[in-house]
């Protein structure tokens, strides 16, 4: 990768306008991938003097700024109370503290990476992702959004709701890219299940979550009819480290597994 001009922005406005002068001009979050790219750019332009890092709990909602490192959401007392913890320990499962010290949740969440641990549990929150200069979105909204992104990730706002989430990681080993991971919340408003580095990144599996939040009661039976509502209609793929076949006998075991969880 080569880079031919650097900025520091010092406000949101320069950051916006320097972004968009050339269409290769990229915003440097943690920089954790972009030394993994190939391709060149004129300008890089660094958001750090912008006060992007921070973590503020509100009465309904947690913002976190788009430059949280992975590690600070990770151990934040706020992050950890959501779903008893699971959130906190998705990030905690990603590489080791040094690279969780220098990642940060917004360009983990811009990436669109598809091996992410980190936006499949994000997906099973009510989340909004805030830009500037104006906008915003849901995390679905924008893993379906297309073309290169011209606005600038400032926040990511977390609704704060009582329940109780699980999460899985699948790999060969603690520090490999997963094989799968999924995620399931069980809140106020119901069931949210989600599925990521299938190997494409994280999705929602609305069949089998609209399913279970039509019944009064769940029962045994109902867990596995939403197992196979999840094995038929979300897609999975083969590539170098797992096959189509055993990716979805993974789903199988570790979403009955999780639904249970949160059930408990």
């Amino acid at each position: 990768m080569d880079i031919k001009n650097y900025c520091k922005a010092t406000t949101l406005e320069e950051a916006y306008q320097k972004l968009n002068e050339h269409s290769s001009n990229i915003i440097a979050g943690g920089g954790a991938w972009l030394k993994m790219s190939t391709s060149d750019h004129e300008t890089m332009v660094d958001l750090s003097g912008l006060s992007l890092n921070l973590i503020e709990e509100k009465e309904h909602h947690i913002e976190i700024g788009s430059l949280v490192t992975l590690r600070d959401f990770e151990v934040n007392p706020s992050i950890q109370s959501l779903g008893k913890g699971y959130i906190s320990e998705a990030a905690g499962l990603i590489m080791g503290v040094g690279f969780r010290n220098l990642a940060s949740i917004g360009g983990s969440i811009i990436g669109k990476f598809p091996f992410s641990d980190i936006i499949t549990p994000l997906l099973t929150l009510n989340i909004k992702l805030i830009f500037y200069p104006e906008g915003e979105m849901t995390l679905e909204e924008y893993l379906k959004s297309k073309g290169k992104l011209t606005k600038i990730l400032t926040k990511i706002v977390i609704e704060k709701e009582n329940g109780k989430g699980y999460f899985k990681k699948v790999g060969n080993t603690v520090l490999d890219f997963s094989i799968l991971n999924i995620a399931i919340y069980k809140g106020i408003h119901g069931f949210r299940i989600s599925l990521g580095s299938r190997p494409g990144v994280g999705t929602l599996a609305h069949e089998a979550m609209d399913y279970l939040n039509q019944l009064d009661a769940v029962k045994d039976s109902d867990i596995d009819f939403a197992v196979e509502l999840v094995q038929k209609h979300v897609r999975f793929g083969s590539n170098e480290a797992a096959d189509e076949s055993y990716r979805r006998e993974l789903a199988k075991v570790y979403v009955k597994r999780g639904l249970k969880e949160v059930l408990s």
